[in-house]
C-alpha cells in the first residue's frame, strides 16, 4: 500500500546547486499536487529568503504551509488553545498516551488534570480563540507570563508551573513539526525564594495535642497523632484501611488521589513503620464504627459524608481549624511560619533524626534516594526497636496519653 503522508519531498539537481520541492496530497482527492518550490512557499509565508538546503528546514516549511492555509482553503487552522487543551486530555493526547504506554506508572492522571485545569482557568481566557499555533514565538510567550505575574491570585510558583507546562506542550510540538524548530518554547522561570516548612515547638505540640484528643471529631486527634509518630502523608492517611495495621506496625503501601484514586505512595516505594499499638487499636475501631452501607470496607480515616474516602483538603482544613480553636496559633501566625497538616511529617522527621541512622530514618518517612533499597518491607528487626524506642523518647511524651 503506497504511503498516505500529507506531502512528499523531492531534491532537483540545478546546474551546480539543488532545491527542495513538495508534493501535497489532497485531503479529498488523495491525489498528489503539481510540485511546488520550498523556497518560495518559505517567501510566501514570511519565514526569510535564504535557500534552504537542509531536508528538517523543508519538512517544517511545508507543514507550515498546510497549517497556514495557502495549499488547501478547506484545510483547518491549529489553534494554540485548542493545541493546549487537547494535549492535557489524556483521551486525546498522543503525547501521555504513549507516555502511559511505556511505563503505566510514568505520569498520574491528577498530574494531567492538574496542568488543564491551569491552562483552561489561566492561559485559555488571555489568548484569542483564533490564534494559531505556528504563531506562537518567545515574544508571546514572554507577554502571557507577565499578564500572569501581574494578577494578583497567583503565586510565583503556579506561574512557573503555568510557563513549565505550555513549554512542555511546545516541545511536543516541535516534535510532531507543528512548529518551526527555532521557536524558542521556554522563558526564565521566576526565581522564587523558598519558605521554610515551618513546624510546632515541643511545648505547643503537647498542648495541641491535649486539646485535639478531646474533640468529638475523632478523625483529628487520630491522623494527627499518626501523622506525628509516623510522617504519613495526609494521601497515604486517605487510603489507609485495617489491613495495612499490624502488630506495632503499619504498611504504608498506597495513597489516594483525587482522580487517580487509590495508587503506589510517592516515590512508588512501600515501606513498614513502627506504630504504638494502642494507636493501631483506636484506628481498628475507628474504621470499624463507620455506619454507612454505601461505605468503602475497612478504610480508616472514613468521611462523615457517606463512609468513603475523605476529601483532599480535609486533614489539613480541620488541622488549621484545630490550631487556631486551641489558641496554639492564629491564622496570621499560621501563614507567616508556613505551618500545614504536613508540618507534622517534618516535625516527625526533625524528632526522629540523631536517635537513629539516617538511613533508617529515610525508610521509614519515605524520602527518595538512588541509594536506599527499593525492598522497604524488609527492615531489620533491631531497626525497628531502634525506631520504636525513638517514637517513645521523642515523641509519645508529647502527646497526652493518660487522659
Amino acid at each position: 500500500m503506497g504511503s498516505r503522508a500529507p506531502f512528499t519531498l523531492c531534491r532537483i539537481q540545478n546546474k551546480e546547486k539543488f532545491s527542495y520541492y513538495v508534493m501535497f496530497r489532497n485531503p479529498i482527492s488523495g491525489k498528489r499536487c503539481t510540485k511546488k518550490s520550498i523556497d518560495k512557499l518559505k517567501a510566501s509565508l514570511n519565514m526569510g529568503y535564504e535557500v534552504v538546503n537542509r531536508r528538517d528546514e523543508a519538512i517544517i516549511i511545508a507543514q507550515r504551509a498546510l497549517e497556514s492555509n495557502i495549499i488547501f482553503s478547506h484545510n483547518k487552522k491549529l489553534t494554540f488553545s485548542t493545541f493546549l487543551l487537547d494535549f492535557y486530555d489524556l483521551e486525546k493526547s498522543e503525547y501521555f498516551k504513549r507516555k502511559l504506554m511505556l511505563d503505566p506508572h510514568a505520569i498520574s492522571i491528577d498530574y494531567v488534570s492538574i496542568r488543564r485545569n491551569l491552562i483552561q482557568n489561566h492561559i485559555i481566557p488571555l489568548i484569542s480563540k483564533e490564534f494559531e499555533l505556528v504563531k506562537v514565538d518567545l515574544n508571546f510567550l514572554e507577554t502571557i507570563q507577565t499578564d500572569l505575574v501581574n494578577r494578583d491570585n497567583l503565586s510565583s510558583t503556579t506561574v512557573n508551573q503555568i510557563m513549565s507546562s505550555i513549554s512542555l506542550a511546545l516541545e511536543y510540538a516541535k516534535k510532531k513539526n507543528y512548529i518551526t524548530h527555532s521557536v524558542t518554547t521556554k522563558v526564565d522561570t521566576i526565581n522564587i525564594k523558598g519558605k521554610t516548612r515551618g513546624i510546632l515547638s515541643q511545648e505547643e505540640t503537647f498542648t495541641f495535642m491535649k486539646y485535639i484528643k478531646k474533640l468529638k471529631n475523632k478523625r483529628v486527634f487520630l491522623s494527627c497523632y499518626l501523622s506525628l509518630v509516623t510522617g504519613m502523608r495526609s494521601g497515604e492517611l486517605r487510603a489507609l484501611k485495617i489491613n495495612n495495621l499490624q502488630d506495632n506496625l503499619i504498611k504504608i503501601d498506597t495513597a489516594y488521589a483525587n482522580l487517580a484514586g487509590f495508587k503506589e505512595p510517592k516515590g512508588k516505594k512501600s515501606r513498614i513503620v513502627p506504630c504504638p499499638n494502642s494507636l493501631i487499636e483506636d484506628l481498628k475501631a475507628f474504621a470499624l464504627s463507620n455506619p454507612y452501607e454505601d461505605k468503602i470496607e475497612g478504610l480508616v480515616f472514613w468521611s462523615a459524608r457517606g463512609g468513603k474516602v475523605v476529601s483532599s483538603h480535609y486533614f489539613c482544613s480541620k488541622f488549621k481549624e484545630a490550631l487556631i480553636d486551641s489558641k496554639v496559633l492564629n491564622k496570621e501566625e499560621i501563614e507567616e511560619r508556613n505551618i500545614s497538616f504536613h508540618s507534622l511529617r517534618h516535625m516527625a522527621n526533625t524528632l526522629l533524626r540523631g536517635s537513629v541512622d539516617e538511613y533508617i530514618l529515610r525508610l521509614t518517612i519515605g524520602h527518595s534516594s538512588d541509594q536506599l533499597s527499593d525492598i522497604y518491607s524488609h527492615i531489620e528487626e533491631n531497626a525497628l526497636k531502634s525506631l520504636r524506642a525513638a517514637q517513645k523518647q521523642n515523641i509519645l511524651p508529647l502527646i497526652s496519653l493518660d487522659e
